[in-house]
């Protein structure tokens, strides 16, 4: 009798064996997180310094008058906003502002010296370009504005100086490369050119009030080094995107 509910014993659990694994649930790993990449859309501001150098042509009713280049520092701040295509394409809107020390001087054969500065520049423009993941490369164009100072003396009454100055507008188009650094900070090297055509500038000796117009035809090239903070966060996942 042992034996035999032994054996029906053995029997029972051969056959019930495989239907409670059956019923026990499988471990299954969670899925790994979705990959992390760089995201360009948001709000920024920012800062930068640079250089800049050009050439101012004069000319009086259509008569040239001589020229000069002009160069030296600017510093100043931009903000903008940027928005990342799924495709990686990348529009946005920038202004800046610069404060600006470019100066120039020439003397002509009458013995005329004709000096000019520009103050500040200022631009407002349209971005559009392709993020590499944390590299982005960029085309931008616009509308350019500059405040120049201009004087006039003859070089036998150095002290007698006619001045005048003004705000100008123009265009530009220009491009640059910004890396991404950590958190919401980047990193921006950027070229611009500024076009402000000709345009006729009121010079008046202070000491009768006699004024006479000249015309000045103007251009600058900018380089710029800058850094931006994005407000938002700076990186989505893959999938997020789209």
């Amino acid at each position: 009798m042992r034996k035999i509910l032994l054996a029906g014993v053995a029997t029972g659990a051969l056959i019930a064996g495989p239907a409670l694994a059956a019923d026990m649930p499988v471990y299954k790993a969670p899925p790994p997180p979705p990959p992390m990449v760089y995201n360009w859309t948001g709000f920024y501001i920012g800062a930068h310094v640079g250089g800049g150098f050009g050439t101012k042509d004069w000319f009086d009713n259509g008569d040239p008058l001589g020229s000069h280049d002009t160069n030296g520092f600017i510093a100043g701040g931009q903000i903008g906003f940027n928005w990342q295509s799924p495709s990686n394409w990348v529009l946005g809107l920038e202004a800046d502002i610069s404060w600006a020390d470019l100066t120039g001087d020439h003397t002509d054969i009458f013995g005329q010296k004709f000096s000019s500065k520009v103050e500040w520049l200022g631009t407002v423009t349209g971005r559009l370009g392709y993020a590499f993941d944390r590299v982005l490369v960029y085309a931008k164009g616009g509308f350019a504005f500059a405040h120049d100072k201009f004087d006039f003396a003859r070089i036998s009454d150095p002290s007698r100086v006619a001045s005048g100055d003004t705000t100008r507008t123009g265009w530009t188009v220009g491009g640059g490369i910004e890396v991404a650094l950590g958190g919401n900070w980047s990193a921006k090297g950027e070229y611009q050119y500024l076009n402000f055509g000709s345009d006729s500038v009121d010079l008046t000796f202070p000491d009768n009030n006699f004024t006479f117009p000249l015309d000045i035809d103007q251009e600058i090239h900018v380089v710029k080094f800058g850094i931006n903070y994005r407000f938002g966060p700076w990186s989505a996942p893959v999938a997020a995107r789209y």
